[in-house]
């Protein structure tokens, strides 16, 4: 199917007056949650949010304190100084686990429901929270036309799924649209073809109207920033980890290097690597 929501073919200027509209926004103040101009630089994998999933203040140091890039992986070395014998040196490897969690920035959550939402698959079918419901899920953000970091992360989600195996029937993807300026439905998004993941039935790529999309990215702490024109838009990258009974247990900050034309890469290792610890923390949310 090739259906398109209403200004899905606007011209640039239009989509771009429309969007600022939409959201209530304006050159001149660029207020609410998306905001003007790209920065030349933008460090993605970062949070830039300060509440989300409605928990407020409170959330930004227990579970944002550390966002960034990955952390090293080298075991930590402690020193004792005991009174009356030499000092000793003691090193502790973390193990196979803990080293990936790390690496794909693991946060946990605790306890908190997934905040619902239905939108357009590429199938044409309503698809969010609950028709997930039962199998564990994962949520994440990138553009239709897969031009910001859907060619790594969708590259870490395809290894992801061969490295499950048989487990991948127990797990859905739900990849939300964040590109405000391309947001009508369509059966074959670059989003999914580019990155090999048209064909597997458990990966949805929803999408909607701005304003639906703009309150999913607002529940999910997912904040886009649009520029001058619809090649500029950009926003921080996380995968949550949802469980069965609709249950948000914790999530990663995905990373990529990106160059001047803003293309984005990484390299075979470190895919692999991101997939293996997306891999290890799914299979201990299934049933």
């Amino acid at each position: 199917m090739n259906d398109h929501f209403p200004g899905d073919d606007l011209s640039e200027d239009a989509r771009r007056d429309a969007f600022r509209e939409e959201l209530r926004l304006t050159p001149e103040t660029g207020g609410g949650r998306i905001v003007g101009r790209i920065p030349k630089k933008v460090l993605w994998g970062a949070i830039a949010v300060l509440a989300v999933l409605g928990l407020g203040g409170q959330a930004i140091e227990h579970y944002f304190g550390n966002l960034g890039l990955p952390t090293s992986s080298a075991p930590s070395t402690t020193f004792t100084a005991p009174t009356t014998l030499p000092t000793r040196t003691t090193t502790t490897v973390p193990s196979v686990a803990t080293v990936d969690a790390a690496f794909i920035g693991l946060k946990l959550i605790g306890t908190a429901a997934a905040s619902g939402f239905t939108l357009t698959d590429q199938r044409g079918r309503n698809y969010g929270i609950s028709q997930a419901k039962g199998r564990v899920t994962l949520i994440t953000f990138y553009n239709k036309n897969c031009n910001d970091i859907c060619p790594v992360l969708g590259a870490e989600l395809k290894k992801f799924l061969a490295d499950l195996g048989t487990n991948a029937s127990k797990v859905n993807i739900i990849i939300v649209n964040t590109d405000p300026f391309s947001f009508g439905a369509s059966a074959e998004p670059l989003a999914l073809s580019v990155p090999g993941l048209g064909a597997d039935a458990n990966v949805h790529f929803v999408t909607g109207t701005v304003s639906n999309l703009n309150a999913v990215w607002r529940a999910y702490g997912v904040q886009v920033n649009v520029g001058a024109s619809a090649s500029e838009v950009s926003h921080n990258s996380l995968v949550y980890f949802v469980s069965a009974d609709s249950q948000l247990s914790a999530f990663a900050t995905p990373f990529a290097k990106v160059n001047k034309q803003r293309q984005f890469s990484l390299s075979t290792t470190d895919i692999n690597r991101f997939a293996q610890g997306l891999e290890l923390e799914t299979v201990s949310l299934i049933p």
